[in-house]
This record gives structure tokens, C-alpha cells and sequence, in this order.
């Protein structure tokens, strides 16, 4: 008989919230504006004033303290990520799916942002992570070479194999490319 789950949709929402409560802080934005006065050599006095939006709002940020990721997720929830991942399967948990759906997209969004702001070139790690986990990446096709195919491919050599391989990259390629 399998354990029980640890988490109904309703726990697990309020534990996830609370995981992003506990890495994330809220600021307004400020800019730099002159406050009309100066200092003793004449320079202008800069001070911070609150960004507004189009509506006049103050624009609010959420700052991560720590980068959010599915492991310490995992760890927050006291769960494995293997319990996270059937979490994630919809046709077992569908219970489940919306916040699972809000998690992936919170924690792609947030690498998003970072490939995008993160000043210097230091975004290798964000730019694997977008690739490996959220879709994003370099060529990729997936091909289909049918019944035949995979017993001649099962019964060649690996030269024969590696040949045979380039042969479709190189049609593949040239498909692409229009030629």
C-alpha cells in the first residue's frame, strides 16, 4: 500500500508560498532626482523618490535573497525531489497542477529576468539552466527513422552508424538551410 501524500493542493500552496516568502523581499524603486539644492562645492543633491508607473502607482520590486531552485524548494517541503516530479505529473496529480504550473513559471520567469539583467557575462549557468530545464536551447529535431531503419541501425557497425548519421545531419542541414 503506498504512503499517503504529504500534501493537499491547499498545503502545498501555503508551503510554497511560504518557501517564496522566505527567499524573496518586496522594495519600491527609486531613482536618483535632483532636490534642488547643493553642497558646499556646488554640486547638485541627489536624493531617491519613488518610480511611478503610468497609472501613478509606486512600482513595487521582488528581489530573491537567494536564487529560488526545485531542490531547495524540495528541501523547504521536506519532500524528495522525486515527490516534487510525480507532483509535476498531471495525470497522477491533477489536484496539483496549477500550483506546480505557478512554481515552474516563477522560477522561469526569475531565470528569465536574470538572463536579461544580470549585469556582466555571467550567465552561463542561466543560460544551461533555461536549456536544460525550461525548454530554451541551442538546435535541436528529433527524427523519426522508422521500423527498417532501427534494424539496420541495430545490426550495423558503429563506422556504419556514424555514417549513416552524418548522411541525414547533412540532409537535415541542407533542408534547413533552404539549399
Amino acid at each position: 500500500m503506498a504512503r499517503p501524500r504529504t500534501y493537499t493542493a491547499a498545503k502545498l500552496r501555503k508551503a510554497v508560498n511560504k518557501y517564496f516568502d522566505s527567499i524573496t523581499r518586496e522594495r519600491a524603486a527609486t531613482e536618483l532626482v535632483d532636490s534642488g539644492e547643493r553642497d558646499d562645492k556646488g554640486h547638485v543633491i541627489y536624493e531617491p523618490a519613488a518610480i511611478l508607473n503610468k497609472r501613478g502607482e509606486k512600482v513595487m520590486l521582488e528581489e530573491y535573497i537567494v536564487p529560488p531552485s526545485v531542490a531547495d524548494l524540495c528541501a523547504f517541503l521536506k519532500i524528495h525531489r522525486a515527490t516534487w516530479a510525480n507532483y509535476n505529473n498531471h495525470e497522477l496529480y491533477p489536484d496539483l497542477e496549477e500550483i506546480t504550473s505557478e512554481v515552474y513559471d516563477r522560477m522561469k520567469a526569475w531565470n528569465e529576468r536574470e538572463l536579461l539583467t544580470r549585469p556582466g557575462k555571467d550567465i552561463k549557468g542561466i543560460v544551461f539552466n533555461l536549456q536544460a530545464n525550461y525548454g530554451y536551447g541551442g538546435e535541436k529535431a528529433e527524427i523519426e527513422l522508422g521500423e527498417g531503419a532501427r534494424k539496420v541501425m541495430a545490426s550495423a557497425s558503429m563506422a556504419e552508424r556514424k555514417a549513416l548519421l552524418d548522411e541525414l545531419m547533412e540532409k537535415f542541414r541542407a533542408e534547413r538551410d533552404g539549399a
